[in-house]
């Protein structure tokens, strides 16, 4: 859980940074806004190629060492190394409020709903990876497992694009 919370803590880190840099360029480049919603749904599409093509991997079953303050630092970095988690927020934002007319209010209540939807998520996967971990290690369950997650990624970019 201490992981778990890490994680939470580093995607709304990037959460922040998406609805800051967002409001500004929503400021700054107005009409054109709808642009980056393109790039989005393009993004997440590639993305869903990335997954849908990726050879499968041999997988660890050893949980990472230490305890505490430790894990929630390896949980908070991991995220914040990953650049494709800012360009979801780019591309999800747009279609989930106006960023031009941001109030303080609307950025807490989103971030606190991500907060609590996220955590809820990872634990339940948590919860089944350890119970699947030996089924996920076959080759043919992690393509299945890829081109499922790539086929939710195409739905997310189909829906961001008819927005």
């Amino acid at each position: 859980m201490p992981f778990i919370g890490g994680l939470v803590l580093g995607d709304l880190i990037l959460f922040a940074l998406a609805v800051a840099g967002l409001a500004a360029l929503a400021a700054a480049l107005g009409p054109l806004f709808g642009l980056i919603k393109w790039v989005g749904v393009g993004y997440l599409l590639f993305l869903a190629w990335r997954m849908w093509m990726a050879e499968p991997v041999a997988m660890s079953r050893t949980a990472p060492d230490g305890e505490g303050l430790r894990l929630i630092g390896l949980g908070t970095l991991l995220p914040l190394g990953n650049p494709k988690a800012i360009g979801f927020y780019v591309a999800i934002l747009p279609t989930v409020m106006d960023v031009s007319t941001l109030s303080a209010t609307a950025v807490l209540t989103i971030g606190a709903i991500i907060a609590m939807v996220w955590t809820a998520t990872l634990a339940g996967y948590a919860a089944l990876a350890d119970r699947a971990s030996r089924v996920i290690q076959t080759p043919r369950a992690q393509r299945w497992l890829n081109r499922g997650s790539a086929t939710a990624m195409v739905g997310a970019a189909g829906t961001i694009a008819a927005r």
